[in-house]
Protein backbone atom coordinates (compact mmCIF):
# COMPACT_ATOMS: atom_id res chain seq x y z
CA UNK A 1 0.00 0.00 0.00
CA UNK A 2 1.06 3.40 -0.83
CA UNK A 3 -0.56 5.92 1.85
CA UNK A 4 1.32 9.36 2.92
CA UNK A 5 0.33 10.63 6.12
CA UNK A 6 1.63 13.90 6.32
CA UNK A 7 1.50 16.53 8.62
CA UNK A 8 -1.48 17.43 11.31
CA UNK A 9 -2.33 21.17 11.92
CA UNK A 10 -4.04 21.24 14.70
CA UNK A 11 -6.31 24.50 13.83
CA UNK A 12 -10.05 23.06 14.21
CA UNK A 13 -12.59 22.95 11.74
CA UNK A 14 -15.06 25.79 12.76
CA UNK A 15 -17.51 23.56 12.90
CA UNK A 16 -16.76 20.55 15.10
CA UNK A 17 -13.96 21.83 16.70
CA UNK A 18 -11.48 19.11 15.15
CA UNK A 19 -8.90 19.44 12.78
CA UNK A 20 -10.48 18.54 8.77
CA UNK A 21 -9.10 15.67 7.15
CA UNK A 22 -8.93 15.64 3.04
CA UNK A 23 -8.07 12.42 1.24
CA UNK A 24 -6.12 13.53 -1.99
CA UNK A 25 -6.64 10.44 -4.68
CA UNK A 26 -4.57 11.05 -7.42
CA UNK A 27 -2.67 7.80 -9.33
CA UNK A 28 0.16 10.46 -10.11
CA UNK A 29 1.95 10.73 -7.07
CA UNK A 30 3.83 13.89 -8.32
CA UNK A 31 0.01 15.84 -8.34
CA UNK A 32 -0.88 14.31 -5.49
CA UNK A 33 2.17 15.83 -3.44
CA UNK A 34 1.99 19.21 -5.31
CA UNK A 35 -1.75 19.54 -4.43
CA UNK A 36 -0.81 18.31 -0.71
CA UNK A 37 1.64 21.18 -0.85
CA UNK A 38 -0.51 23.85 -1.60
CA UNK A 39 -2.81 22.76 1.10
CA UNK A 40 -0.52 22.29 3.73
CA UNK A 41 0.84 26.07 2.93
CA UNK A 42 -3.16 26.98 3.40
CA UNK A 43 -2.16 25.29 7.35
CA UNK A 44 -5.83 24.08 7.97
CA UNK A 45 -5.47 20.05 7.03
CA UNK A 46 -4.63 17.02 7.87
CA UNK A 47 -3.68 15.21 5.15
CA UNK A 48 -3.40 11.75 3.17
CA UNK A 49 -2.73 10.63 -0.20
CA UNK A 50 -4.37 7.60 -2.09
CA UNK A 51 -3.33 6.39 -5.58
CA UNK A 52 -6.21 4.29 -6.68
CA UNK A 53 -10.05 4.01 -6.55
CA UNK A 54 -9.39 0.97 -4.41
CA UNK A 55 -7.02 2.41 -1.69
CA UNK A 56 -9.29 5.64 -1.34
CA UNK A 57 -12.54 3.15 0.07
CA UNK A 58 -10.36 1.60 1.78
CA UNK A 59 -8.96 5.03 3.80
CA UNK A 60 -12.67 6.61 3.50
CA UNK A 61 -13.70 3.24 5.79
CA UNK A 62 -10.98 3.84 8.18
CA UNK A 63 -10.36 7.74 8.26
CA UNK A 64 -14.14 9.06 7.43
CA UNK A 65 -12.54 12.25 5.87
CA UNK A 66 -14.03 15.61 5.59
CA UNK A 67 -12.70 16.09 2.34
CA UNK A 68 -11.78 13.95 -0.87
CA UNK A 69 -10.37 15.50 -3.58
CA UNK A 70 -10.15 13.00 -6.73
CA UNK A 71 -8.80 12.83 -9.71
CA UNK A 72 -11.49 11.44 -12.55
CA UNK A 73 -9.14 9.39 -15.02
CA UNK A 74 -7.48 6.55 -12.93
CA UNK A 75 -6.83 3.40 -13.95
CA UNK A 76 -8.98 0.69 -12.42
CA UNK A 77 -12.05 2.25 -10.60
CA UNK A 78 -12.20 5.64 -12.10
CA UNK A 79 -12.27 8.87 -9.81
CA UNK A 80 -16.48 9.28 -10.35
CA UNK A 81 -17.13 5.74 -9.94
CA UNK A 82 -15.06 5.90 -6.71
CA UNK A 83 -16.88 9.25 -5.60
CA UNK A 84 -20.07 7.41 -6.15
CA UNK A 85 -18.98 4.89 -3.31
CA UNK A 86 -17.37 6.84 -1.10
CA UNK A 87 -20.90 8.67 -1.36
CA UNK A 88 -22.94 5.18 0.06
CA UNK A 89 -19.83 4.75 2.72
CA UNK A 90 -19.43 7.96 3.94
CA UNK A 91 -20.63 11.80 4.12
CA UNK A 92 -18.04 13.80 3.05
CA UNK A 93 -17.61 16.27 0.34
CA UNK A 94 -16.02 15.86 -3.06
CA UNK A 95 -14.16 17.76 -5.05
CA UNK A 96 -12.92 16.83 -8.45
CA UNK A 97 -9.88 17.28 -9.90
CA UNK A 98 -9.21 15.95 -13.87
CA UNK A 99 -8.05 17.36 -16.99
CA UNK A 100 -11.21 15.99 -18.55
CA UNK A 101 -13.96 18.46 -19.28
CA UNK A 102 -15.61 16.75 -21.98
CA UNK A 103 -19.64 16.52 -22.14
CA UNK A 104 -19.61 12.68 -21.32
CA UNK A 105 -17.52 13.27 -18.20
CA UNK A 106 -18.78 16.32 -16.74
CA UNK A 107 -22.41 14.89 -16.91
CA UNK A 108 -20.90 11.88 -15.18
CA UNK A 109 -19.43 13.60 -12.73
CA UNK A 110 -22.91 15.73 -12.40
CA UNK A 111 -24.28 12.01 -11.47
CA UNK A 112 -22.19 12.32 -7.98
CA UNK A 113 -22.86 15.46 -5.97
CA UNK A 114 -19.32 17.02 -5.76
CA UNK A 115 -18.68 20.58 -4.10
CA UNK A 116 -16.48 21.31 -6.82
CA UNK A 117 -14.71 20.47 -10.61
CA UNK A 118 -10.98 21.44 -10.65
CA UNK A 119 -9.81 21.43 -14.32
CA UNK A 120 -5.80 20.88 -14.54
CA UNK A 121 -3.76 22.60 -14.36
CA UNK A 122 -5.17 24.78 -11.69
CA UNK A 123 -3.70 27.19 -9.41
CA UNK A 124 -3.22 27.23 -5.41
CA UNK A 125 -6.00 30.03 -5.04
CA UNK A 126 -8.30 28.07 -7.07
CA UNK A 127 -7.70 25.05 -4.71
CA UNK A 128 -8.35 27.35 -2.08
CA UNK A 129 -11.76 28.48 -3.58
CA UNK A 130 -12.77 24.80 -4.59
CA UNK A 131 -11.92 23.82 -0.86
CA UNK A 132 -14.00 26.90 0.67
CA UNK A 133 -17.00 26.06 -1.38
CA UNK A 134 -16.27 22.14 -0.21
CA UNK A 135 -16.53 23.59 3.49
CA UNK A 136 -20.27 25.41 2.46
CA UNK A 137 -21.31 23.23 0.94
CA UNK A 138 -24.85 21.29 2.34
CA UNK A 139 -24.22 18.00 4.20
CA UNK A 140 -25.01 14.75 2.51
CA UNK A 141 -26.76 13.90 6.18
CA UNK A 142 -29.35 16.98 5.58
CA UNK A 143 -31.46 15.68 3.54
CA UNK A 144 -31.64 12.31 5.12
CA UNK A 145 -32.49 13.66 8.39
CA UNK A 146 -34.54 16.33 7.58
CA UNK A 147 -36.81 12.67 6.31
CA UNK A 148 -36.38 11.49 9.81
CA UNK A 149 -37.32 14.71 11.97
CA UNK A 150 -40.71 14.89 9.52
CA UNK A 151 -41.47 11.45 9.92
Amino acid sequence: MNTINLHCSMKADHKTDRPKTILVVDDNISVSKMIVMSLRRLGHYNLAIATSGKQALEMVDHACPDLVIIDINMPGMDGIETAREIATRHSCAIIFSTGLWDTDTLQRSRDVASAAYLVKPFSAAQLQAAVHLADNAPSRNAPALEEALIS
